[in-house]
């Protein structure tokens, strides 16, 4: 993009190529701005001539306070990137009132599991007709596993008579585990 399109876009439209380039023209007869001819192009550019070459102790100082404010910048930058992430925090923490509600329900969930707790502790964690009941179906269950156990104590017992190899290389084919296998014992979950 040509220069002179960008210094129209900068004026946002107000004004037209005509009136810059004649703008442009008056700058450079009154001596403000300094015009090249490059065939039919202008060139046009600030004025050289009225700016001041600072001396050599000038450009140092003007290059030590550069640094400085540099120094200061950085400084600047650190200490605001620590403010935000305080700022962060804070606006992150809960606030005075939330805090209140916090403890409030906390208070509550503190006191509701104090008194689960004294009631498992009194040793009354379910009524005695549950536990008759839980006791009842226990025995049931376990009655059931003996008189199936036993029943599959009889079936393998009359494979084993004609099988030629041991029966647990063929459980072991077929993928029967007995409570051996598994380590349950009808007469230990009995006595519990």
């Amino acid at each position: 993009m040509k220069l002179f399109s960008l210094l129209l876009l900068r004026l946002h439209g107000k004004v037209s190529p005509t009136q810059a380039k004649k703008i442009l023209n008056d700058l450079a007869d009154d001596g403000r701005i300094q015009r090249k001819a490059n065939g039919k192009q202008q060139i046009f550019y600030a004025n050289q001539s009225e700016i001041e070459v600072p001396s050599i102790e000038e450009a140092e100082e003007e290059e030590e306070k550069i640094k400085e404010l540099e120094e200061r910048v950085e400084a600047l930058k650190s200490n605001n990137k620590s403010l935000a992430g305080r700022l962060q925090g804070l606006n992150s923490a809960l606030t005075d009132d939330q805090m209140r509600e916090r403890i409030s329900k906390l208070s509550n969930e503190i006191k509701e599991n104090d008194e689960r707790l004294e009631h498992l502790r009194s040793g009354e964690v379910i009524s005695p007709e549950e536990k008759a009941k839980i006791e009842a179906e226990h025995a049931a269950m376990l009655k059931h596993w003996k008189a199936r156990k036993r029943m599959f104590k009889n079936i393998s017992d009359a494979i084993s008579e004609n099988y030629p190899g041991k029966m647990r290389d063929l459980f072991a084919d077929i993928g029967v585990e007995t409570d051996e296998d598994v380590g349950a014992d009808t007469a230990i979950i009995a006595a519990k």
